[in-house]
């Protein structure tokens, strides 16, 4: 997981406000053969980043954008 979690912290902290797809698809290998198994693991990543208060959802809207939550840059 760690492996992901940098590159999805370093496309959110790049770009920021990208939807599950596009922080999926700046993360490789392709886990699960497909575009959309790679997706769904990236997005259950992004939940426990959320949990542990790393990456937060722009808004309430859908579909679901994610940004970097100001603290992490904080954090070593």
């Amino acid at each position: 997981m760690k492996h992901y979690e940098k590159q999805i912290l370093a496309a959110l902290d790049a770009f920021g406000g990208l939807l599950t797809g596009d922080v999926a698809s700046r993360c490789k290998p392709l886990v699960g053969g497909d575009r959309r198994k790679h997706s769904a693991y990236i997005r259950q990543l992004l939940l426990a980043l959320q949990a542990e208060g790393k990456v937060k959802t722009l808004d309430d809207q859908k579909p679901v954008c994610w940004i970097i939550s100001k603290d992490t840059n904080d954090n070593p």
